[in-house]
This record gives C-alpha cells, sequence and structure tokens, in this order.
C-alpha cells in the first residue's frame, strides 16, 4: 500500500513540475484565440489524370479538416477570402506489388502525386507550394472487378484524408504562427 501511495505522490509530483515549467499541449493551447478566424477560399483542384472524382474527394477531405479548426473558416465567396487553396492532380498510378503462384497481381499500390498552394488573396503573393507530393497506400486488387474497385476507391478515400490532414495542419501552423 505503501507503494501505491509512494508512486501517486510521484506521479502527482511529476505533472506539477511539467506543468509549472511551462509545458503545454500545443494542440490544447488556445493560440490566437483573440484573432478573428482566417477565412479560406478553396477550389476543386484540377485534375490531370483519369481517375474521375478524385478532384472532389480531396476538397471534401479538405473541406473536412479545414472545418475542425475555429482559427480557420471556409467561404464560397472569393472576395471574402484571406487565403487561396488551390491544387494540382498531377498523376495516379497503380503498380503491383505482390503476385500470387500463378503470376495474378494479389496487391497493388495506389499512387498520387499532386501540387499544391496557399496564397495571400489579397495581395496573390504565394504564402507556399508544395510541388510533387507523393501519398501512397497498399490495397489489396481482389478476387473480382467489383472488389477490386472498391479497395481501389477506399485506398484513394485512405490517401484524400492523409493528404488533406497534412495541408489542414501546414495551414494550421501558417495561420497561428501569423506568417
Amino acid at each position: 500500500m505503501k507503494a501505491a501511495a509512494k508512486s501517486l505522490i510521484l506521479v502527482l509530483f511529476a505533472l506539477l513540475v511539467i506543468c509549472g515549467c511551462g509545458y503545454h499541449n500545443p494542440y490544447a493551447k488556445n493560440v490566437g484565440q483573440d484573432k478573428p478566424a482566417a477565412v479560406i477560399y478553396m477550389t476543386v483542384w484540377t485534375n490531370q489524370t483519369n481517375e474521375l472524382g478524385l478532384e472532389s474527394l480531396i476538397f471534401q477531405k479538405t473541406a473536412d479538416w479545414l472545418q475542425q479548426s475555429r482559427h480557420l473558416r471556409i467561404t464560397r465567396d472569393k472576395d471574402q477570402a484571406d487565403y487561396l487553396l488551390t491544387g494540382l492532380i498531377l498523376s495516379v498510378d497503380y503498380p503491383a506489388t505482390a503476385f500470387s503462384v500463378t503470376d495474378v497481381a494479389t496487391t497493388l499500390k495506389a499512387k498520387v502525386k499532386t501540387s499544391y498552394r496557399l496564397s495571400d488573396r489579397a495581395t496573390g503573393k504565394t504564402i507556399w507550394h508544395i510541388n510533387d507530393t507523393l501519398r501512397q497506400t497498399d490495397y489489396g486488387a481482389g478476387s473480382d472487378a467489383v472488389r477490386s474497385q472498391t479497395s481501389k476507391r477506399s485506398a484513394l478515400t485512405t490517401i484524400a484524408d492523409e493528404l488533406a490532414e497534412q495541408i489542414y495542419l501546414r495551414i494550421t501552423a501558417t495561420i497561428t504562427s501569423g506568417s
């Protein structure tokens, strides 16, 4: 019983020291709480591939992520925006990565290459431009066309969500740092 009490006291002491030294959770800190939300106008990305609907999927996933922040607001009116977010889907590829004993592809890799940019609407100045970024994930080929298409769509959804999260984090860091 004494050991448990000592452990509890040590944990409480450690928490007190951590809080006292200025440590804070960066995801919980109210950075820029006094600032109004930055307004972002997003365009549907230009899709240079034959993968129909991927531009809409990336747009929706990005909007979902950006709407999570109280520091950001999305607008449908370009003239009301502080920032413009634009993007380009450069390529999509599905190389096989694993094969069965009969030389049938069992695992494929979805690879999506994109470029995107955040710019100041008033000045037109580019704040940052991420060029030729590659996101990829593996997926099962499936035993029939329907299952294979479902797996491929799931892989593209995963890639779109990861890309949207990356964009969200970069925009949030940019906006809250005042850059």
